[in-house]
């Protein structure tokens, strides 16, 4: 008898994370609808069966992908209170190339827009992304009302994550885009949104 898998280990978490990142490369390839089970485990190297001592099926594995893409998402956005109050409003202007960079890869772009179309689909995970999207926006809101003292944040808050947000359909639009052309005025952007 195969003894049950502790589900906190190191060793389950670096399967659930070796699974999801076998999953994100097929999905960005056919799509959430397009990938089946067999084709993740044949991805991730291991059986179908051995999947499902971790996920209970393709919903968890995407709903599991949605919230990993929402941390990394949290963890740039709260690096940003590392800086004081003066060095702020720099730090998001100079900060502007690596959140063009990242949101402008063809992979990343890809998966951005499959969790978007999936949202349409799928309440459960249209849900996940509303409730992750409230509290980042309360959060970078706080952020400027506390440290940058401005005032009207939410709207300045939206502004910015659209901004950001739209780079992915906007590498499927222009694919060969180059993100360097777009700094100086995304930097100059991010400025006027954030002018007292």
């Amino acid at each position: 008898m195969t003894p049950a898998i502790e589900k906190n280990s190191p060793r389950a978490r670096a399967r659930c994370e070796q699974i999801l990142d076998a999953a994100t490369a097929c999905f960005v390839e056919q799509g959430f609808h397009g990938t089946g089970m067999a084709r993740i485990a044949e991805q991730a190297g291991m059986s179908a069966g051995h999947i499902y001592h971790y996920f209970d099926g393709k919903d968890a594995i995407i709903a599991a992908i949605v919230d990993r893409e929402n941390r990394l998402q949290t963890d740039k956005l709260s690096n940003f209170e590392e800086f004081p109050s003066d060095q702020l409003l720099n730090a998001l202007v100079e900060r502007a190339e690596e959140g063009v960079r990242s949101l402008t890869d063809p992979f990343k772009s890809a998966l951005s827009l499959e969790i978007i179309a999936e949202a349409q689909r799928n309440p459960a995970i249209a849900e996940r992304m509303r409730v992750h999207d409230a509290k980042v926006r309360a959060h970078f809101a706080k952020l400027l009302r506390d440290k940058l003292q401005l005032e009207d944040t939410d709207g300045r808050v939206d502004m910015l994550f659209t901004l950001f947000d739209g780079l992915a359909i906007r590498m499927l639009r222009h694919p060969d885009l180059d993100p360097v052309t777009m700094l100086p005025f995304m930097r100059a952007s991010i400025m006027s949104i954030l002018e007292a």
